[in-house]
């Protein structure tokens, strides 16, 4: 697992980080082609969450390709594709080119969160799983934390070449997606037998302990691997409402950080460039806050309080900042960002408890698809609301509901994990 840490997860790590930087510039660049483009908040929200419609289809057959033909050529096909239509966003002209682009990014990326994190099941025993996941899942808060001066920079060659800034923000932003498709091409291993970097010895002990893992599932009677089961199992049903909660209050914080950074400084009238520096500190918050639940969730079997605990102080720090402005509204917003965040780890070891093989690769797909549905409202839905007057407040006070209401639905869905935490205690530890 040292071996694995070392290795592995750094190029995982660093390809979810351009993933996402990819998927959320949008929210950096906002400024620039909503003037460009002529588009309103409402429209920048339409074309922020219609990349979620591509990337809902295409995620369950995605993901099933991808165990067919191994994570290796097929995660390098993703990011080749999502690179090439990443670039091209810094050619587009009208708010028609914007949305298709979008769409179009969100069905070249479709298949890889799932995918990575159906590989990472395959590597990692479920004792060590959830720091696993969340040292993986740290891609997410390190790209907003990077994601602002790194826009910042990048829209600061404005007319540098006779180019806009948003412009130069896609295209060198696109780039690194197409370089790491050959990275993976030839250094991702889809089996542990297949890792330079580990011996004989270790690739065999760790496959021999994953194999233990999944016999004492089977014996146990507790493991579901068909995809009809897996349809029918009530546990999914209530997985895909609470990923979609947990989505919508993520994507609201991630697309409109800016925003509400920029608000809490006026009438200071800051630089463009001081607002993506200051909205990383959500994001520095939150990656902290995912290390120490991750470690707390991998010493205690019982999750629904590393799920639901974090989910309700997100949705109460949220609540606590309506009737507040300025410097305290913003810093309850961090806090609600970095708790919001911390639930992710914990979340998405649930599913790999209970669904093993094809049921496991379409189960993941199909929790990140629906549970997705909320990433293409919850911009959409903020967008119009910042229309109407004391627009901000009414945004988040929707937010803190749909957080409370997910962690409520925690605690239930959690129960999964306990059900299933003896059947791999008694094989691994």
């Amino acid at each position: 697992m040292a071996a694995l840490r070392r290795h592995l997860l750094p190029l995982l790590f660093v390809l979810y980080l351009v993933a996402y930087l990819d998927r959320v510039n949008v929210s950096f660049a906002a400024a620039g082609v909503s003037r460009s483009l002529g588009l309103d908040s409402a429209s920048y929200g339409v074309a922020a969450g219609i990349f979620f419609v591509g990337y809902v289809l295409f995620e369950v057959p995605s993901n099933l390709i991808l165990q067919r033909l191994g994570a290796r050529r097929w995660i390098g096909r993703i990011l080749l594709s999502w690179g090439v239509v990443a670039v091209l966003m810094a050619f587009m002209t009208s708010a028609a080119q914007f949305n298709l682009l979008r769409l179009l990014l969100g069905v070249a990326e479709a298949g890889f969160f799932p995918g990575i994190i159906l590989f990472l099941s395959q590597w990692v025993p479920e004792p060590q799983r959830v720091r696993t996941l969340a040292g993986f899942l740290l891609a997410l808060p390190v790209a907003g934390l990077l994601g602002g001066p790194i826009s910042a920079a990048l829209l600061s060659l404005h007319q540098v070449l006779g180019l806009e800034g948003w412009r130069w923000l896609f295209l060198l932003e696109g780039l690194p997606a197409i370089l790491l498709a050959f990275a993976v091409w030839r250094w991702l291993p889809n089996h542990p037998a297949e890792a330079r970097w580990l011996t004989s010895a270790q690739a065999e002990a760790l496959e021999q302990t994953l194999q233990r893992e999944r016999l004492q599932r089977q014996q146990a009677g507790g493991q579901i691997h068909g995809i009809g089961g897996m349809l029918r199992d009530p546990r999914m049903a209530l997985l895909c409402l609470l990923y979609m909660g947990m989505s919508t209050g993520l994507y609201g914080f991630s697309f409109w950080i800016p925003r509400f950074v920029a608000d809490a400084l006026a009438p200071a009238a800051p630089t463009p460039m001081l607002v993506n520096l200051l909205s990383a500190i959500p994001y520095g918050l939150a990656v902290l806050a995912m290390l120490l639940v991750g470690r707390a969730a991998d010493r205690h079997a019982d999750r629904r309080w590393t799920v639901a605990l974090p989910l309700a102080v997100a949705g109460v720090a949220l609540l606590l900042a309506l009737p507040l402005g300025g410097l305290p509204r913003l810093a309850l917003i961090s806090l609600a960002t970095a708790a919001g965040f911390a639930s992710l780890g914990p979340a998405w070891s649930i599913p790999l408890q209970f669904l093993g093989g094809r049921a496991a690769a379409g189960g993941i797909a199909t929790i990140n698809s629906v549970g997705n549905i909320g990433g293409f409202l919850a911009p959409i839905v903020m967008g119009r609301l910042m229309l109407l007057p004391n627009g901000e407040t009414l945004a988040l006070a929707a937010l803190a509901v749909v957080l409370v209401l997910s962690a409520a639905l925690a605690v239930p869905v959690c129960l999964v994990a306990l059900r299933s935490a003896a059947l791999s205690g008694a094989a691994t530890r």
